[in-house]
């Protein structure tokens, strides 16, 4: 067999040797020496996000099911986050071509973004650069998590209403009348790495439901019942994270503060509410360093 082949979805998978396939439906087929030869051939550039999102071993257990060793990719996809590529900080200019409001944050606990997203083949995921592979931070998450906070504590204003909000952050999302329609006066792009880490973005984790038949609901909560572990992968601690907010067409005429207001709002969410997924685990919340010691001018 060839190191990849192509296979329709409708294809029966229980005719091929999973044992040595990496096998992913409608997409390719890989043995075990095809990808290693793909992965160390350094003249080719090695799409992470790609492989995380779309290539996953298989192979048969004692019983004969299909089982899945996502772990395998995980760690590959781990190591090789550490390679940086050579022109990042012209991409992070170019993406942060106007800097007038902009701060950064450090994770002060593992990120959790993109968790549970769509277009993948992994049960749990991770929000990559689609190109480079380093962790971002969707502006339209950012945009959210400021709304929100913005207005369950008023700070923008102690009068602060809906129409006031949608002003700002323009309609609320899912909205499907097109009169309702408007555009926020404050663009949020996504965040990006200020500087590439040493040591790789991500890193593996695990958490082990102990109650798992419970949650399917097929048998009482017990002591006797076995932990489940879920191995996943998540932005490390300590990774600088810039953030970027710019005017929007709309924003003429508008408080000359706003900017900076948002800006606030932005921070304190990130700081005290988290982003991403799993917060109530302590995931996804951000720290303030001094200048010099975050490594992120202003």
């Amino acid at each position: 067999m060839p190191s990849h082949q192509r296979f329709r979805p409708d294809e029966n998978t229980e005719r091929i040797d999973e044992a040595k396939q990496i096998f992913v439906p409608g997409v390719t087929l890989f043995d075990h020496d095809g990808l290693n030869r793909w992965l160390n051939n350094r003249n080719d550039k090695i799409n992470i996000s790609l492989l995380m999102h779309k290539f996953v071993p298989w192979y048969r257990d004692n019983r004969g099911r299909l089982r899945e060793r996502k772990i395998i990719i995980f760690k590959i996809v781990a190591r090789l986050s550490k390679t940086k590529p050579v022109n990042y900080q012209q991409l992070k200019n170019r993406h942060f071509f106007d800097r007038s409001c902009s701060f950064c944050l450090t994770t002060r606990t593992r990120l959790l973004i993109g968790f549970a997203g769509s277009g993948t083949v992994l049960e749990n995921s991770l929000c990559l650069h689609p190109l480079y592979g380093f962790p971002v931070i969707p502006g339209s998450a950012l945009k959210g998590l400021a709304r929100h906070y913005g207005r369950d504590f008023n700070l923008f204003n102690q009068a602060v209403n809906q129409a006031e909000i949608e002003e700002i952050f323009g309609n609320e999302p899912g909205e499907k009348n097109k009169d309702k329609l408007k555009e926020g006066k404050v663009v949020f792009l996504d965040a990006w790495p200020e500087e590439w880490e040493e040591n790789g973005f991500l890193e593996l984790d695990v958490l082990s439901p102990h109650y798992s038949e419970y949650y399917n609901q097929r048998t009482l909560p017990a002591d006797n019942l076995n932990p489940v572990p879920v191995v996943f992968l998540a932005v490390r601690k300590g990774v600088n994270f810039r953030f970027c907010l710019l005017p929007s067409r709309f924003y003429k005429g508008s408080d000359p503060n706003l900017l900076e207001k948002v800006k606030d709002c932005l921070k304190q969410a990130l700081i005290n509410y988290g982003a991403g997924a799993k917060t109530g685990s302590s995931y996804g919340y951000f720290k303030e360093l001094k200048n010099k010691e975050a490594g992120c001018p202003e």
